[in-house]
This record gives structure tokens, sequence and C-alpha cells, in this order.
């Protein structure tokens, strides 16, 4: 989960690695480093911190050369320091390397070089790579050979971009499994490397992402791609059609400000050309099964991780209440680890905004090698996931830069709803006016979502009042169970404080002891069939004089005379109304994380996409 830009060409390298490692920081901001490539000698730069501490240092002492790589780091062996920083080089500095992933053999390969008279300077894995290259040039290897030698010695998921002062002209890249990806940008009179789309725009639009056990060689005019073996592979340039501006952050304050207002519109472009909304219709025609191959579906399994899993339990509640179909949810780091009961009759839906987090990934392989139907929803074309999987079912979010998903776990929740009224309309279980309801709904979601933004003052005197509490329980039911469990993930991820999400018919065995005047209790209590369960709960709360913030719906005295605050969302039907509830759950944190002075764009330890285990 770190950031990864290369590029060789016609210009100084310095300045576009620099501005490349920004617009990537979102993927890891331990620290930050550049090597340059220059008249027979790499030039290194790096330290821990945030990569404006290294566009400071790298003005101060500006490196010369047209060939360079960089890294923004997000620290899994050895501390945050400037050693620990990429690149990291060879003993003699004539190899440099970034990487992406882990090398499980390390402490092998470690010893076996160090024997050898390799000196290591850091106590990252990353360095034996480094190392590795550097002896297989000096035994007659180019860097394209070295690279794929390279790759048979470690053992991991990785993505690796080396450059060598002995082919100046040169940034080598290689794919191994799902750590991360490798995208390969064409330019004119230049080439790049990088580890996500965004770092490529501002100098091209012309992409071709690496498979697993692929390398590619930049020079000034090609990028040529090879198997391990060293066969070249076909690999055409796609066009793509994002731009680098649409992920500024404009008048807001940070991007996660900007992100939660852009939600209208891209819970509209996720409905786009899949609802009919004149004919009151369901469609997903990027949906891969047949109408018979979705009959004989057993059941569904929803995998993710994080605010995915979260959009996965809404998806799995709609999938078995709309469809009929049995469906559970697993958490991804776990589906390969249980011998999971799937086979030929049971779709695996893999929930992964970027196409990327290795544990989802890991899971799709394992579905694959049991016979299971597969498709993704994600973000991403082109991503390992859409390759994994039979089909794909993009969010349309656009680029989200804040670590925290927003918009992306929003569209989610969307894509996940079109698929559970699309296997139900297919398995004769939605009546035409059953669906045409539905659509009515939907058609509703964009104007009452950006009607939202009326609470954003309230949330934000709501957050002033809890900002100084360590402890918030979040309690919903049904399809808001999930979002009382991503309003916590929130909490935790942004402000640091500590925050529990639960089920509250679970209050009973053993949440209660933990009700206190200190610890507010966020509820989801809008109007619907566990409406007046979850009145009572918020009853219990008070009996034991818990304090209480509601989410409630329009017209509700009674919640109003019973909670301490209410924040009143429109009535709608239960199909949208986990995706109302989930924008003052992100206005809540969001406002927190500002008055206690965070940063909610940057959480500490986390990084966007997790493309190690």
């Amino acid at each position: 989960m770190c950031g990864i830009i290369a590029c060789t060409g016609y210009r100084d390298v310095a300045p576009i690695l620099v501005e490349g490692l920004k617009a990537l920081e979102y993927r890891g901001y331990d620290s930050a480093g550049v090597a340059v490539v220059f008249d027979g000698a790499i030039s290194v730069h790096k330290l821990a911190g945030r990569v404006d501490a290294l566009a400071k240092l790298v003005k101060a002492q500006p490196p010369k050369g047209t060939t360079g790589v960089g890294h923004t780091r997000w620290a899994t062996h050895g501390a945050v320091t400037d050693q620990n920083a990429h690149p990291h080089t060879s003993t003699d500095g004539s190899v440099a390397v970034v990487h992406n992933g882990i090398v499980e053999n390390y402490l092998e390969l470690k010893a076996e070089l160090a024997a050898r008279g390799c000196v290591f300077r850091s106590e990252t894995d990353t360095e034996v790579i480094a190392h590795l290259i550097d002896g297989f040039m000096k035994d007659g290897d180019d860097l394209a050979a070295a690279m794929c030698k390279m790759a048979r010695r470690i053992r991991g998921a990785a993505a690796v971009v080396a450059v060598s002062a002995a082919e100046p002209d040169k940034v080598a890249g290689l794919r191994l499994g799902n750590a991360g990806g490798v995208v390969c940008g064409y330019g004119d009179g230049e080439n790049l490397l990088a580890s996500d789309l965004l770092a490529l725009l501002r100098h091209t639009n012309r992409i071709a992402y690496l498979e697993s056990g692929e390398v590619a060689l930049a020079t000034t005019d090609r990028i040529e791609v090879t198997d391990l073996n060293g066969t070249r592979v076909s690999r055409q340039p796609v066009v793509v059609d994002r731009t680098y501006e649409a992920a500024a952050k404009g008048a807001f304050p940070h991007f996660m400000a900007k992100e939660i207002s852009e939600q209208p519109e891209a819970v509209t472009a996720s409905l786009r050309q899949r609802v009919n909304f004149d004919r009151g219709e369901i469609a997903l025609p990027d949906f891969p099964l047949s109408e018979a191959e979705i009959r004989r579906l057993e059941n569904v399994v929803l995998v993710g991780m994080g605010s995915s899993m979260h959009a996965a339990m809404v998806g799995g509640y709609l999938a078995e209440a709309l469809a009929g179909i049995p469906a559970r949810v697993d958490n991804s780091s776990e589906f390969r680890y249980r011998n999971p009961a799937v086979g030929h009759n049971t779709l695996v839906i893999a929930v992964t905004q970027s196409g990327e987090t290795a544990d989802t990934l890991a899971a799709m392989e394992e579905a694959l090698g049991r016979g299971a139907r597969r498709i993704a929803v994600t973000e991403i074309e082109g991503s390992q996931a859409t390759r994994m999987a039979e089909g794909s079912v993009f969010l349309r979010a656009g680029q989200e830069i804040g670590v925290a998903a927003t918009k992306t776990m929003a569209c989610s929740v969307v894509v996940l709803t079109l698929i559970a009224l699309h296997l139900a309309v297919r398995r004769g279980r939605l009546s035409a006016d059953a669906q045409r309801a539905a659509v009515e709904e939907l058609a509703k979601l964009p104007r009452l979502m950006a009607g939202l933004a009326g609470l954003d003052s309230q949330l934000e005197r709501l957050a002033q009042s809890i900002k100084g509490r360590d402890h918030l329980l979040y309690l919903g039911r049904g399809p808001l169970y999930p979002i009382a469990l991503e309003g916590a993930l929130k909490m935790k991820e942004i402000a640091y404080i500590h925050a529990e999400g639960y089920a509250a018919g679970e209050m009973k065995h053993g949440v209660n002891a933990l009700i206190s005047r200190t610890m507010p209790t966020i509820a989801i209590a809008t109007r619907g069939p566990l409406y007046e369960k979850m009145f009572s709960n918020i009853n219990e709360v008070k009996a034991r004089g818990g304090e209480v913030i509601a989410l409630a719906t329009e017209g509700d005295e009674a919640m109003d005379r019973v909670a301490d605050h209410v924040v009143y969302l429109p009535d709608a039907s239960e199909l949208i109304t986990p995706l109302l509830a989930l924008v003052p759950m992100q206005l809540l944190a969001y406002h927190t994380a500002v008055g206690l002075g965070l940063d909610p764009d940057k959480p500490r330890n986390l990084a966007k996409t997790v493309t190690v285990e």
C-alpha cells in the first residue's frame, strides 16, 4: 500500500517524481524518497515524513537526470526512519529499487546475501531485492533479465520498480501476485510506471496494466512487456477518460469533505443505464450471468474488507430479502483459511473499491479454485480484481483521494442494491409492481442525499459535544446495523476515538454493562419493520443514564422526547434508508476529526489501498 512513480524521458525527472508522489500520498505517508540516474551514478534523496518535506529537500539539492523512481511508504518492515525510507540501493549504489509488498523469505535471502559481502543499511525486506538485481547484473544480465531472475528468488506478492546506473535510460517494473498494481503510462518522448493511474494522468491518458508474473521495461520511446522467461507479451495501451484535475480539492478544506458532497452525483452515475426510470425496470447489462445461470444459483457469498465489507453486509441482507437466495458475508482475510463451502452454484461477489485489496484478491483466487462463479464490484477498470472475475459491475464513483471511504462506500451499496434487485427479478421473486416501486425509490435517492447537506451545521455542533469523549457506541438493526459499523469505523479511522458498532438486539448480552454518562450512543432508529424494537433499545440506554444521539425519520415526535439529540432523515423505504443514514455518519466523524485538529484525509497508520496482508 505504498505509492510508486517512475519515469524515463527527456525532462528533468525529479519534479515529475515529486509531483507524482504528492498524487499518491494517500497510499502511504510514513516516508518518501526519489532516486535519479545521472552520469553513471544514482542520487538518492529520502526521509521520514510526508512528501512536502521531500519536496523541500529535492528543491534545496536538486538532482540532475531524466530517469528515476520515487516512493511514498506505509511501513510494514522496519520503523519509520530516514534509513528505512525507499528507494533502497545495492551495496555500491548502482541499483535502486522501490517496492510494494512483502518478501516473505527475506531473512533467508538476507543471510545469504550478507555472507556474499552485501552491506545492508536498513531494517526493510526491500533491500534484498536491490542486492539480488545487482548481483545478477554483475554476472552479465541486463536490468530486465535481472528483474526476472530476482522474481524467481523472492516469495510473496510484490510490485517492484528498479533503475540501474549501468542502463541510465531504462526503468523496469515487475508485478508478482496481488500486491498492488503496476500501471504503464505511454507518453510522448517519455514513458512512466506507477502503482496508481492517478500519478500518470498529468502526463498521459494512455495506459496498460501488468499482470502477475510480467515485467515492463520502459525507455524514452517504448514500453516492452515480457513474462518471467523473457518472452514478449503483447500489451496495447488503452485510453482512459479520467483527468487529474477531477481529483483537486477545489474550494473544500479536505478531500473527504469534497467527496462526501459528491455522493449525490456519484450515486447518479452508479444508477445510470442500469435503471430504466420510465419503464420502472432494473437491468444490469454488465452482469455476467444469464437468467438461467442466476436461477441455478444455490447461494451468494460476499467478501470484502473494512467499508467494503460493511457495504457487502447491506448487499447480503438485500439479496436474501429480495431475491430469496441464501447469502452470507465473509471477511476476505478469513475466507480462504477456513475451507469455505462454495462450489459451481455459488456466486462470490468481491467488493473492493480499488480492485487491488490483497486479501480480497486472495479470496477470489480461493473461489476460483473451488469452481465458484465470481464477479467484482469495484471502481477501477483494468484492476486485478476485474481480471480475476468473470465480470465486473463498476462503482463509477470517480477518483477518491481521502483514505476513509465515503463516495466509494455509497456507490458500493448502490451497486449491491442493484445486484440484489437484478437477482430478484431474474429469479422471479419481484413482481412488476414491486420492481417499479423500487425504481421510484432509487429515483429519489440523489435528491434526498443532496438534501442531507442541510444537516452539516447540526452535525458539526454534535461533533463539538463528543470530541472530548474516549468511547462511543453505535447501534443499528437489519440493514442499518452495517451502517452503525461503518459509522464506528469512520470515527476510529479519522478521529482516533474508540467506537464500537453493535446490533442493537445484542445489548442485553453484554453491551449494557458499558453504558454510562461518559459514553454517548449513536442509534440509527429510522421508521421501518424494526423501529419499535430500536425505540425500546434507546429506552434501555436512557434508563441506564446514557446519552443518545438518534438518527430518526422526519416527523417522529416520539423520538424527540426520548433522545438527547435527534438528527432527522427524510422518510424513505428500507431500500435506500441505509444510504441516507450513511451521510450523517460520515459528517459526524469528519467534523469530530477536524474539531480535534486532525487531518481527515490522512489518518495515521492507514493507507487507501491495502495491497499486503
